[in-house]
């Protein structure tokens, strides 16, 4: 309690005030995307007895977020549906990440009327955007966030929120093996070699359950070498979003130049930072815009107010006030957090141009905006339809795969779901994670019946359409079998007059299976 009297009743009361803002952007801009029913599908198997699978019995390992599929999964257990826990879990780490900060600019500061750093972080609008998603991005950054404080305190427990982040996301093995490594080199003390043990233990479950110590993701995604072009787009992106945040960008790294020169005991803590900028770089980023940088944002942003926190206690030393620069930062001091404030608040959308949006940047979109609020729903889909058909799916598809519950899904993009298709290798780098080459033959050898898209315009196929909250939607056939179709096209969202038409202009008989 003596840390909550640190400051004057104000600061307290916009403290509550700017998390209640921060609640309620959060719930306001609440959205699921399509990928997130990827996990979703493996954990509704794993709670149905048939493992952590994608596709009954076939196991490829097509999550990057092995802890947060286990939650997931357990919420079944209590009658919690993915889609809702997903959002709450996002929306309860959003604030809890704000509210570590919250009690790291109490603890620093002292008399303030306002907080400076809470403020900042609860303005900045894909916080509130990736609070949700149905994605693991607001726990990843919750453990990275708190386990960067916990280590420059020293504390032994960060190699258990370290730990967990390496379960959460594969990028949390960064952060876990250079924490590992600097409390062995500088403290020498064994307490990593533990929890290197267990996650060594994890890569070995990995190994014997999925046949790889790599996820599938690895392969659909970062295995296609370097896309430093792209990462650079990526970055742009960020700073076309926020330009003003290259201002806490500047002050973050000054803090961290200055660290690196007086403070080795940090060395290894900044340089976890710099390599993950790297690496995102490094792979190109995402296809969704600024996902990729918010773990590290907020540690950023207080490393930058820390800077500031430095100014404004140097400026009230007696010694010091004599100094040009300090009479000038004094006389400007509202200015500079007006600005850091500013930084977060003065958000740019790239993608509207001209009174109109555009799909992408450079292979970047804005995937809120694509999908709104309308996965979050669970009616309008007819539950098990495709129970009996092979089934081929693409980008935004992956809700469907959820619902309609096909005995095989082939996600046809990327590979997600596929060992062999995503260790393909492309001719042409794009959009991150939508790389993959189809050909016919990828069809044939996994024997799909049914495209919910076509991507292969060499393909003429025949389309059936199903209905899907009262939005007409066409699916392709590759393979025709009649007691399948017959008794598919009977149900009252499905409409297979095109199909049958073909049939009867071509003379073919409806009780023979066809193959397209």
């Amino acid at each position: 309690m003596l840390m909550f009297k640190r400051n004057l009743i104000p600061f307290y009361i916009l403290s509550l005030v700017f998390f209640v803002f921060a609640l309620y952007q959060s719930y306001k801009w609440k959205w699921i995307c399509d990928d997130a029913y990827i996990s979703f599908v493996y954990a509704r198997n794993l709670y149905e007895g048939s493992g952590l699978v994608f596709n009954l019995g076939e196991r490829v390992e097509g999550y990057t977020n092995f802890l947060w599929t286990l939650i997931l999964s357990l919420g079944y257990f209590l009658k919690l549906k993915p889609q809702f826990l997903s959002l709450f879990l996002g929306i309860f780490f959003y604030l809890m990440t704000l509210f570590v900060f919250f009690y790291e600019e109490n603890r620093i500061s002292f008399g303030k009327i306002y907080p400076l750093l809470l403020v900042h972080l609860a303005l900045f609008f894909h916080f509130y955007i990736f609070a949700t998603s149905g994605l693991e991005t607001s726990l990843f950054t919750f453990l990275v966030s708190f386990g960067f404080l916990l280590w420059e305190k020293k504390s032994d427990f960060l190699f258990l929120i370290f730990f967990l982040s390496a379960l959460v996301r594969p990028e949390g093995a960064l952060f876990l093996s250079l924490a590992s490594l600097d409390w062995m080199i500088r403290k020498r003390r064994w307490k990593p070699v533990l929890f290197g043990f267990l996650f060594l233990g994890f890569l070995c479950f990995r190994f014997f359950y999925y046949d790889d110590i790599f996820p599938n993701t690895f392969y659909a995604k970062g295995n296609k070498g370097a896309y430093f072009s792209q990462g650079f787009y990526y970055l742009l992106y960020f700073l076309k979003s926020y330009p003003l945040y290259l201002f806490v960008l500047i002050l973050s790294g000054i803090q961290i130049y200055k660290t690196f020169l007086d403070r080795k005991e940090y060395r290894f803590l900044f340089s976890s930072v710099v390599l993950y900028i790297l690496y995102v770089l490094y792979v190109g980023g995402d296809f969704m815009g600024i996902r990729f940088w918010i773990p590290i944002l907020p540690y950023l942003s207080y490393l930058a107010f820390r800077q500031i926190h430095e100014w404004d206690m140097d400026s009230q030393i007696e010694s010091r006030k004599n100094s040009l620069y300090f009479r000038f930062y004094s006389k400007n001091q509202v200015l500079v957090a007006f600005l850091f404030i500013l930084s977060t608040a003065v958000y740019i959308d790239p993608l509207k141009v001209k009174e109109t949006r555009i799909p992408d940047w450079h292979g970047i979109v804005e995937e809120r905006m694509f999908y709104e609020d309308h996965l979050i729903r669970t009616s309008g889909y007819d539950t098990d339809a495709l129970s009996e058909f092979r089934v081929a799916f693409f980008g935004a598809q992956a809700h469907f795969i959820y619902y309609l519950r096909p005995s095989f899904a082939f996600e046809a993009e990327s590979g997600l779901t596929d060992r062999e298709f995503a260790k393909k290798k492309v001719g042409t780098r794009g959009r991150i994670g939508h790389e993959g080459e189809l050909d016919p033959n990828d069809l044939v050898t996994r024997n799909i019946e049914i495209l919910l898209d076509n991507r292969l315009p060499s393909m003429s196929l025949p389309n059936i359409q199903y209905t899907w909250r009262n939005i007409p939607i066409r699916f392709y056939v590759r393979v025709y079998d009649p007691n399948k179709f017959k008794s598919l096209c009977v149900r009252s969202d499905w409409n297979c007059d095109d199909l049958f038409l073909q049939f009867k202009l071509n003379h073919w008989d409806t009780n023979k299976v066809r193959v397209f």
